[in-house]
C-alpha cells in the first residue's frame, strides 16, 4: 500500500485499498460529473481509468468543471484531465478516447472495466444510450448524475434492471441514429423543480442547448456517485437503483 493512501486506513482495510488499486473505471465525459468523479476516485486509490470526451475546455467551463482553468482553455478535456490526475497519482494507468464514446467504440470502451460512469453531455443522448447498451452487454453497472442549481440527482443502472430507454420512454431496440436530437426527460432527474426554476425556464434552456449550472451541484453529484460506487465495489452496500434515485436539493 502506498503512503499516499494511508489515511484511508480505518475507513478501509489494506485489502480494500489493494482492490481499488486493481480496479478499472470507464468514465465517459471529462467535464462536470466525469471530471470530479475521476479526481475523487483517483484520490481514493482507483488504479486505472479510461477517459473519453470529444470536446475542449472553454472559458464557460471554468465555473464548474474539475480540470477547467485559464491554463487549460483550448486544450482537449481528456488530455487536460489526464495531466491533472497524474499529478495526484503518477502511477495511475490512463486510457484515452479523445473522440468520445459512440456506437462504434462503446463496447471497446467498457470491456474489462469494473464500473461505467456516464458523464456524457446532456445533448448527446444517443451516445449515452450507446454507452448504456454496451455496459449491459458486458454486465456492468452505469452510474450518472445531474445537477440542478444547488442540488443533484444520482442514478444507478444495473445491467439487468430498469434501462435508460425505459426511463426515457423509448424502445430498447430503437436505432442509435434515430435517437439523435432526443434527450433524457428532465423529470427523470427531478420530479420537483426548485422554486427559482419553471418549466418555461427548462424549455428555454433546452431550446438554447445551454443549461445553467454551478460548481456545488456538480460536486455533490460525483461525491454521492463515487461513494455508492466504491461501497458497492468493496462489497459493502448496494447502490440505490433506478427507477429510484438519490436526490439532494437545498432550495425548494
Amino acid at each position: 500500500m502506498k503512503e499516499q493512501f494511508s489515511r484511508n486506513l480505518g475507513i478501509m482495510s489494506e485489502e480494500d485499498i489493494d482492490k481499488l488499486q486493481g480496479a478499472t473505471i470507464a468514465i465517459a465525459g471529462c467535464g462536470c460529473i466525469g471530471g470530479f468523479a475521476a479526481e475523487l476516485l483517483v484520490r481514493m486509490g482507483i488504479g486505472k481509468v479510461r477517459l473519453s470526451d470529444p470536446d475542449t475546455f472553454d472559458l464557460t467551463n471554468i465555473n464548474r468543471q474539475c480540470a477547467a482553468t485559464h491554463l487549460t482553455v483550448g486544450r482537449p478535456k481528456v488530455a487536460a484531465l489526464r495531466d491533472h490526475l497524474l499529478t495526484i497519482n503518477p502511477e495511475l494507468e490512463v486510457s484515452e478516447y479523445d473522440s468520445g464514446v459512440n456506437e462504434s467504440n462503446a463496447d471497446e470502451f467498457v470491456a474489462g472495466a469494473d464500473y461505467v460512469i456516464d458523464g456524457i453531455d446532456y445533448f448527446a443522448f444517443h451516445d449515452a444510450v450507446a454507452l448504456h447498451r454496451a455496459a449491459r452487454r458486458h454486465g456492468l453497472y452505469v452510474m450518472t448524475a445531474a445537477a440542478l442549481g444547488f442540488g443533484t440527482t444520482v442514478l444507478t443502472f444495473a445491467p439487468d434492471g430498469v434501462t435508460i430507454e425505459q426511463m426515457a420512454g423509448i424502445p430498447e431496440d430503437m436505432p442509435i441514429e434515430a435517437l439523435k436530437g432526443a434527450a433524457f426527460p428532465p423529470s427523470g432527474y427531478a420530479s420537483q423543480l426548485p422554486s427559482y426554476v419553471t418549466m418555461e425556464h427548462v424549455r428555454t434552456w433546452l431550446d438554447n442547448r445551454s443549461i445553467p449550472t454551478i460548481s456545488v451541484g456538480q460536486a455533490l453529484g460525483p461525491g454521492v456517485l463515487v461513494s455508492q460506487l466504491v461501497l458497492h465495489l468493496l462489497g459493502r452496500k448496494t447502490p440505490i437503483l433506478v427507477p429510484d434515485s438519490y436526490r439532494i436539493q437545498f432550495e425548494d
